[in-house]
């Protein structure tokens, strides 16, 4: 029997539970990962449970434990860049996790940290970045690519040819159109459709998408 990796869910909130149950799904698959609880930089919740996981401590707990992967469950694009920032000066090696539901062809590519959770559909030729999030039940189109930090919410339609450039986010039950640009930084609100290119750092709402104000 191969021995199972330890890992640690950074976020010990909503989106932390779900990766917890993520990885128990991988592993209920023929995973190998031994889920030893949550970091969290709040200091409030060290000590507690989350999920009857131990909250173990900040981020820096792995500065003793740097053969420990971590997967990085915080939605925020920006917080999650300068959480990755720390682990990259620890040496702490970040996971794709995939849910075993994931339709996906073995042409599209995942790069470290990617977390794709139940129920999303890949069709060809897709790149998706480092730590990108795609939440509950996505489609993505064929060429699509999703820039490093992307969080895409649940419900969303990607078509074909689109570009996410880094640290987008794509509000629940949104629509991005075909060979649509959005820049980087841009939040684009729930419900949204993207019709044509958005630029970057700025929030969108609305159909078709337009800009309302600049992201601080």
């Amino acid at each position: 029997m191969n021995q199972r990796r330890d890992i640690v869910i950074i976020g010990a909130s909503g989106f932390g539970k779900e990766v917890a149950f993520l990885v128990e799904d991988i592993n209920r698959a023929g995973g190998d990962f031994h889920l030893l609880g949550f970091l969290d930089d709040a200091a409030s919740k060290w000590g507690t449970t989350c999920l009857d996981l131990p909250v173990l401590g900040h981020v820096d707990w792995l500065r003793e434990r740097c053969d420990v992967l971590a997967v990085v469950a915080i939605g925020d694009p920006d917080v999650r860049v300068r959480i990755v920032a720390r682990l990259d000066a620890l040496g702490v090696t970040c996971p794709t996790l995939i849910h075993p539901s994931v339709i996906s062809h073995a042409s599209n590519r995942f790069a470290d940290g990617a977390v794709v959770c139940a129920g999303n559909v890949l069709t060809v030729e897709i790149r998706v970045g480092r730590h990108v999030h795609l939440n509950l039940s996505n489609t993505v189109g064929h060429g699509a690519v999703l820039g490093d930090f992307s969080t895409v919410y649940p419900g969303v339609n990607i078509s074909g040819d689109v570009i996410l450039r880094e640290r987008v986010s794509l509000g629940t039950g949104g629509q991005v159109l075909q060979g649509v640009t959005v820049g980087a930084g841009t939040f684009v609100g729930a419900g949204a459709t993207v019709v044509r290119d958005l630029p970057g750092g700025v929030v969108a709402v609305g159909t078709p998408a337009k800009p309302i104000k600049e992201r601080p």
